[in-house]
């Protein structure tokens, strides 16, 4: 057996184990279904020899009668399959979904930062409703094709054996047209599930960036990029459905062929006395009956095509190893942690690239307050990355207190060191809510603290409902600002032991960040802080500046030590603007 497939099929039960008990009700459900249906043309065949003939009008009540009965059960028992079944893959849904996410959860940054969101949720929505719809409807389908075809392979036996002969060996025609079809059939549905996450992504990233469109005046070329994406997911499924439509035509033709010589040999048999009318019409049904598990093969195959493809996409992200994963036999702090942070001969680079770092030395004392600055591009945020282990180091390694970070629980190290972002990440909750996630047992006193050290008590002032005010989908109801400052509060409830902050302040004018930078130092007067930013007017009071050019150290030392040198820190410090790159001061790289 193929080994993704064994794969595929293994996840698939694991999944499915829980819901065995409805799950099994559901297939009893409708094999039943199937049984009262394959019961007609029996009552068909003794409606046309004994009945009719007789003209008995209490046999035609009684046939009546059971033809109603019939029918009612195949109601009955199909309505509860399908209400059972219903039920069954929502919970599926939900048990599958919650095994991404949580997957998704303990994934690190580098899968996220180089995965679209449209292609994450793709994976999360569309891929599994179709596993689950597919996956569940496919058991009770294939146990209902294998119940019919036995059942009317023995009948169809018992009626006229040699009519049956005649037909059987048309049937292994459909296994050579499955094995020609089989790889097309594959690669139509994947090239279909590729491009219909193409768009998705594409679609994601567009409508969560539509007004920065409108300001580059480029909505026309959007929407020919859409269009390019969506004719390509359209010319993908019609190769698919003309893929199937050729297989399903082919499996028609094995029909025809089966039907043509059952209406000619049977008829023959009716002329010579040897069968009835009733027997070919009860024939002619069950002949029907035994080409519909081919067609139902051909679903089931098309079907299974598909759901390989969304369970690989699952799979991709379910069975990927985190790029910072959790060592066996990691350990947490010890309490209380001092805040000793050590880089010891680190190298680091994104995707194969170019070094970032190279071969970092760097010691940070505990409750230091220490800048890091430099141009674009030489390593700043990477430095405070691989200190909140986003990343993991390529050579050397990164010490808190002696120990290294990748010997340390993910947890115990999300705790006590605190990394902010220079995009404030906000959720659709109100403000009280987005505050508490830094810690969710804050009292009311902590939390007017931490908005005083964030200076927001003008904006809670603003707000039309305080505290409980909603700050709408990713913070959007405030402003960059506002967004940085409920950002630093909800890092200051958390009271970390090392708190690295990567231009979060950048949307505060001056004399705010630096009120804010003196507010967090009086606040955590033994926690190591280091700040990240290129305003360099605003770190003059921290204990150490250390610039970095181009993935090494430049120089360092305090605001007074630095500025009279003439290096590149009083090149930085003197020039006007406030983002600066590695082309502003060519004379100054690494090399020179």
């Amino acid at each position: 057996m193929n080994p993704i497939f064994k794969a595929q099929a293994r996840w698939f039960i694991h999944q499915m184990r829980p819901l065995l008990p409805a799950y099994s009700s559901s297939v009893v459900l409708v094999v039943l279904s199937s049984l009262m249906f394959l019961l007609d043309p029996l009552l068909m065949k003794w409606l046309i020899d004994r009945v009719l003939p007789k003209k008995d009008f209490r046999l035609l009540v009684f046939a009546a009668c059971g033809f109603f009965v019939l029918y009612v059960f195949r109601l009955g028992f199909f309505t509860f399959a399908q209400l059972v079944n219903f039920r069954t893959i929502q919970k599926l849904v939900l048990r599958m979904r919650l095994s991404i996410l949580e997957r998704m959860n303990l994934l690190s940054a580098d899968y996220h930062e180089i995965t679209p969101v449209g292609d994450r949720l793709y994976r999360l929505e569309q891929d599994v409703d179709q596993v689950a719809e597919v996956g569940s409807n496919l058991v009770p389908f294939v146990l209902q094709t294998a119940f019919k075809a036995v059942f009317v392979m023995g009948t169809m036996f018992t009626l006229d054996s040699r009519l049956t002969l005649m037909v059987l060996p048309l049937m292994p025609l459909f296994f050579v047209f499955r094995k020609k079809f089989e790889r097309p059939l594959r690669r139509a549905s994947d090239s279909v599930q590729e491009r219909a996450a193409k768009e998705n992504s594409f679609l994601q990233e567009h409508l969560s960036s539509v007004v920065q469109v409108q300001l580059l005046h480029q909505e026309k070329s959007q929407t020919e990029a859409f269009l390019q994406c969506a004719r390509e997911r359209m010319k993908a499924l019609n190769h698919r459905e003309l893929v199937e439509v050729l297989f399903s035509a082919c499996y028609m033709g094995i029909i025809a062929l089966g039907t043509i010589a059952i209406l000619g040999y049977g008829g023959y048999q009716v002329f010579i006395g040897a069968l009835t009318i009733g027997g070919v019409v009860a024939f002619y049904s069950y002949v029907g009956a035994l080409f519909d598990p081919l067609g139902a093969a051909v679903h089931i195959y098309s079907q299974l095509n598909r759901l390989g493809t969304n369970i690989q996409r699952i799979l991709e992200v379910t069975e990927r190893a985190p790029g910072v994963p959790e060592m066996p036999g990691a350990v947490s702090f010890p309490s209380p942690l001092r805040g000793y942070v050590e880089m010891e001969g680190v190298s680091f680079s994104y995707c194969e690239a170019a070094p970032v770092l190279d071969s970092i030395d760097l010691k940070l004392e505990p409750g230091e307050k220490v800048a890091l600055v430099g141009m674009s591009g030489s390593g700043k945020s990477t430095v405070v990355k691989l200190v909140a282990r986003l990343y993991d180091v390529h050579r050397g390694a990164v010490y808190i207190d002696g120990m290294d970070v990748r010997n340390l629980r993910l947890e115990s190290l999300r705790t006590k060191v605190c990394y902010l972002l220079q995009d404030a990440v906000l959720f659709d909750r109100t403000l009280k809510e987005n505050l508490l996630l830094g810690n969710p047992l804050a009292s009311a006193r902590e939390l007017h603290r931490a908005l005083e050290i964030a200076d927001m008590k003008e904006l809670l002032r603003s707000l039309p409902r305080g505290w409980d005010t909603p700050v709408g989908p990713r913070g959007n109801a405030l402003s960059g600002g506002e967004r940085q400052r409920v950002a630093l509060a909800r890092a200051v409830l958390q009271n970390p032991s090392i708190l690295l902050l990567d231009e979060s302040t950048s949307a505060l004018d001056a004399p705010s960040e630096r009120q804010i930078f003196m507010n967090l130092a009086q606040h955590f007067p033994k926690q190591t802080i280091v700040f990240v930013s290129h305003r360099i007017a605003s770190l003059k009071w921290v204990d150490r500046i250390i610039v970095l050019n181009r993935g090494v150290i430049e120089e360092q030392g305090t605001h007074d030590q630095l500025i009279h040198t003439g290096g590149l820190y009083t090149h930085l410090h003197s020039a006007p603007g406030a983002l600066l790159n590695a082309d502003s001061f060519p004379h100054l790289s690494k090399n020179n």
